[in-house]
């Protein structure tokens, strides 16, 4: 996703871009995949996020014009939990921090508007109502459409091999990435996610359209953070946990799916969700790269000005996909970027840390 939104950003102010893939993009053999994501604005896992989530949105609207591709549908999204839980204080500050619109829902209120959530004594929810769910493989594939040069079926073995080619080069390799750089701490997660049919009493009262089930992320003591997207289809509902997977590498991931994988999903859909019946449609695996703190790296290396790494997005990036590439294009193009970046430098991992000059003049 990221080096597709990359080259597309670069593509569009005029720079010649080769875009290389071991794989033939879109694939479900990473992290970009699953025929749905959640993107959201009031963001719990810290408010510096907001400006980027407030300028992508713009962005994707921009890609579904410049291909006719339908990618991004507003739906909404609650972020549930005690009133003390990270997700709903985090909502809370980001909404109130960036003037967001996002209400807080009591336990009454709650459970009087959305009867497919299990409601229970001191449950609330942040409805943010700049949220929705976008269509991962269409997004790529469109943002690669816009570019001209797409290598696909090629491995890249060295970022060295490629700097006597290029002026400069962008890892946006994903779970491959500890493959090309040793100076980000990194480990791979295996995720696991399930499409749940929907029970007859629920389909009939439409509880999870998308005009009526914002999608979620709801964080409880068993779970920690569960999500959910609305029905796509009208008979499924998808369910995962976010985070909380075994550690792998993308050449030895299970890709198989067996009941000791679907029983804790299984759990919390009976829990958590009315209306959902234990039937499986279908399941997928995917992959997060996680740094030691969940959040991004989007940074030169520190050896060479003329490579950018912008992967390890821990499993919380692909709705900033554009923005994370017209950030790459500025550090390509411009030796620095306008936005607020700090929070995503490498060189938090780092003794002495190394930060990119957020601030440049626009020379190269």
């Amino acid at each position: 996703m990221a080096g597709a939104a990359t080259a597309w950003r670069l593509t569009l102010r005029g720079a010649d871009v080769v875009c290389f893939d071991r794989h033939s993009p879109p694939h479900d053999l990473g992290s970009s995949h699953g025929e749905s994501r959640i993107i959201r604005t009031a963001y719990f896992e810290g408010s510096w996020y907001v400006p980027l989530l407030q300028e992508v949105f713009p962005m994707w609207r921009e890609l579904e014009a410049a291909t006719g591709t339908e990618i991004l549908t507003m739906t909404g999204a609650l972020m549930i939990g005690g009133e003390t839980s990270e997700v709903v204080v985090g909502a809370i500050t980001s909404g109130r921090e960036h003037n967001l619109d996002a209400e807080l829902l009591d336990t009454d209120e709650f459970r009087r508007r959305y009867p497919g959530h299990v409601v229970r004594d001191g449950d609330v929810a942040v409805l943010d109502r700049q949220a929705g769910v976008l269509n991962p493989e269409r997004a790529v594939a469109a943002m690669l459409s816009q570019v001209p040069d797409v290598r696909t079926g090629q491995k890249v073995d060295s970022i060295a091999q490629l700097r006597e080619d290029f002026d400069a080069v962008v890892v946006a390799a994903g779970p491959w990435t500890p493959e090309l750089i040793d100076w980000i701490p990194l480990k791979v997660e295996r995720q696991v996610h399930g499409w749940f049919s929907i029970a007859r009493e629920a389909e009939a009262g439409n509880w999870f359209a998308p005009d009526r089930f914002p999608a979620f992320v709801r964080e409880s003591p068993d779970s920690k953070f569960m999500y959910g997207i609305p029905s796509l289809d009208g008979k499924t509902i998808k369910v995962g946990r976010h985070h909380q997977g075994e550690t792998t590498d993308p050449h030895r991931i299970r890709r198989r799916v067996d009941e000791v994988d679907i029983d804790p999903l299984r759990l919390l859909t009976a829990k958590h969700l009315r209306g959902v019946s234990g039937h499986v449609a279908r399941t997928l695996t995917c992959m997060y790269t996680n740094t030691p703190d969940d959040h991004f790296v989007i940074d030169f290396s520190p050896d060479d000005r003329g490579v950018v790494v912008i992967s390890a997005c821990s499993g919380h990036g692909f709705k900033f996909g554009p923005v994370i590439g017209d950030i790459a294009a500025d550090l390509v193009l411009d030796g620095g970027t306008r936005r607020d970046i700090t929070h995503f430098s490498a060189g938090r991992f780092a003794a002495a840390p190394h930060v990119p000059d957020h601030h440049s003049d626009g020379h190269k």
